[in-house]
């Protein structure tokens, strides 16, 4: 194969790489500095990152547990470096734009490869970073499986062209991504050994399957639990690994079903499926026999109890578009077979069809599904001026080494610090923890508030230096409304925390500052308990219309 570096079209893809890096680097960056991401899952990764590049055990409090426990991301521990020199989310968002970028690479040369068509290459590699459902993954904050995109598309590059070595690297980076990134190891080795006849591959095998094991055992272990809460979004088809295997095997037909028509949050049943193919315009469906080896990854898509798993704009179809990609290059090679037994007159009209039609595709649904989803994950955005006085606010009032917990879009820019919740936590543990129900409340959403007594005691309990609640509607997740309004008004009538400072609808309560003079700080004057609440009420919803 002609070198690389002599082909123009690569020159082109890397600049679209370098384009599609800074314009989502931007957009990612925008969207954090004006308070729009959210706590989970940026501010859980920021304290992870920081604590691992301070060498602190990565116990994040605001998800409750270890991280490592969560989900099994070593790979973490390298985004750490950087952290420990500048600690901002800016190191985050370039590690997983970067690497999405960095997969046009491995398949711009599987393509060339197999094609023999450096054009057509560039425009498969082209075509993959405007799949709508890659990157509008940036959008949703920070996710470290995003970074194993490149790792197994280079490991998928190089079990197809024999490099057993390459392939050990490759898949070993992938693996520290997270934990589901092993079924696709696995199924690529199984796939190389048994299809491309490669009996390396099957040391890859044997290691997926021991990596499965022990990583299995090792996250409840750093958890703190028997087994993981994850394992609650299969229940309908088992309790354990191995039981939600059989439960599938023998249900065949539940399961089918389940694979075609499964339904997002917002799209109907089926539509999910369509989205993934219609942008490589349906090609990898030509590629039975290997996307066969990607079903498992899907499986974990389609059958999960979570419907946000099936729709556009998350993290969760990181590990099946590499098996889009890969089965559209090898659908690209047997269509150009076919096109090559063509009288001589129509093969150039058959490139020309299938070009076009795959262009379509892609155009089409980049434009179609790309900005509706990016605007809803940048629809939370507050404008610039007010973001930046909401943030110096908060510096000014609060030092760097004190506990805090705030509301979610609240908690990235305070997220470097040992001890950091999201309201109402860790006063009524709402999301929090190893366990089924705060995996359950994530979903759900629904939460009941403790009674104000009860509240007042775990505060008491269990303080923290700083309380921040904002006023505004805003994202209240994982509590609706009416439970935040009520949780805020038991946090501001707690005599054992004082409103140190209030400006636009942001308040500043401290443990044990003076609870009366900071009263007066909202305009509430009265001491009598019985008409404390009320005035609190009333300040409180007089809050929600003061601009910054």
């Amino acid at each position: 194969m002609t070198s690389l570096r002599n082909h123009w079209s690569l020159l082109f893809v890397l600049l679209t790489c370098l384009m599609f890096v800074l314009y989502f680097l931007w957009l990612q960056i925008r969207r954090y500095e004006q308070l729009g991401a959210y706590a989970f899952d940026l501010g859980i990764f920021q304290q992870a990152v920081w604590l691992m590049a301070h060498m602190e055990t990565p116990f994040v409090t605001v998800r409750g547990m270890n991280i490592l426990g969560d989900h099994f991301t070593p790979i973490l521990y390298l985004v750490a470096i950087p952290y420990r020199f500048w600690a901002h989310p800016f190191w985050l968002f370039l590690a997983q734009t970067v690497a999405l970028a960095a997969g046009a690479l491995p398949l711009y040369r599987l393509a060339l490869r197999h094609i023999q068509k450096d054009w057509l290459a560039a425009i498969i590699a082209i075509g993959y970073l405007l799949h709508p459902a890659l990157f509008t993954m940036l959008l949703f904050d920070f996710h470290p499986v995003l970074l194993s995109i490149p790792f197994v598309l280079w490991a998928m590059d190089a079990a197809d062209e024999g490099r057993p070595k390459v392939f050990a690297i490759a898949a070993i980076f992938a693996l520290a991504c997270k934990e589901e990134v092993s079924l696709v190891i696995l199924m690529l080795s199984a796939y190389a050994a048994i299809v491309r006849k490669q009996k390396w591959a099957w040391w890859g095998v044997v290691g997926s399957v021991c990596w499965i094991a022990v990583v299995l055992k090792l996250m409840p272990f750093l958890a703190g639990v028997e087994h993981s809460a994850y394992l609650a979004l299969y229940s309908r088809w088992g309790e354990t690994p191995l039981g939600i295997v059989w439960g599938i095997l023998t249900r065949p037909f539940e399961a089918l079903r389940e694979l075609v028509l499964c339904q997002g949050h917002a799209t109907a049943p089926g539509v999910y499926p369509l989205l993934l193919l219609f942008p490589f315009a349906f090609f990898p469906l030509l590629a039975p026999d290997l996307l066969l080896f990607g079903l498992p990854n899907y499986a974990l898509i389609a059958l999960n109890e979570r419907v946000t798993f099936r729709e556009l704009g998350y993290q969760y179809a990181s590990t099946i578009l590499p098996w889009l990609v890969f089965a559209s290059v090898m659908s690209w090679k047997r269509l150009m077979q076919v096109g090559s037994e063509l009288p001589t007159s129509l093969q150039r009209r058959w490139h020309f069809l299938l070009t076009l039609t795959w262009c379509i595709c892609v155009a089409f649904s980049a434009y179609r599904y790309g900005p509706p989803v990016i605007q809803r994950f940048m629809s939370d955005m507050l404008p610039p001026k007010e973001a930046k006085a909401i943030v110096d606010f908060l510096n000014r009032h609060i030092p760097p080494d004190a506990s805090v917990t705030a509301p979610t879009s609240l908690v990235p820019p305070l997220a470097h610090r040992k001890r950091i919740y999201m309201f109402p936590n860790p006063f009524q543990q709402v999301a929090f923890g190893p366990s089924v129900e705060a995996l359950k409340q994530q979903i759900e959403m629904r939460v009941e508030p403790l009674p104000v007594s009860e509240f007042h005691k775990r505060m008491r309990e269990q303080p923290v230096d700083f309380v921040v609640l904002k006023a505004r509607p805003g994202s209240y997740w994982p509590l609706g409304f009416d439970a935040y309004e009520t949780l805020v008004l038991h946090a501001l009538t707690c005599p054992d925390y004082g409103i140190i400072a209030v400006q636009g609808d942001v308040v500043i309560l401290k443990h044990k500052a003076d609870f009366s003079q900071g009263l007066q700080l909202l305009g509430v004057s009265t001491k009598r308990q019985e008409q404390l609440r009320d005035e609190v009420k009333v300040a409180w919803e007089r809050l929600k219309s003061v601009r910054w």
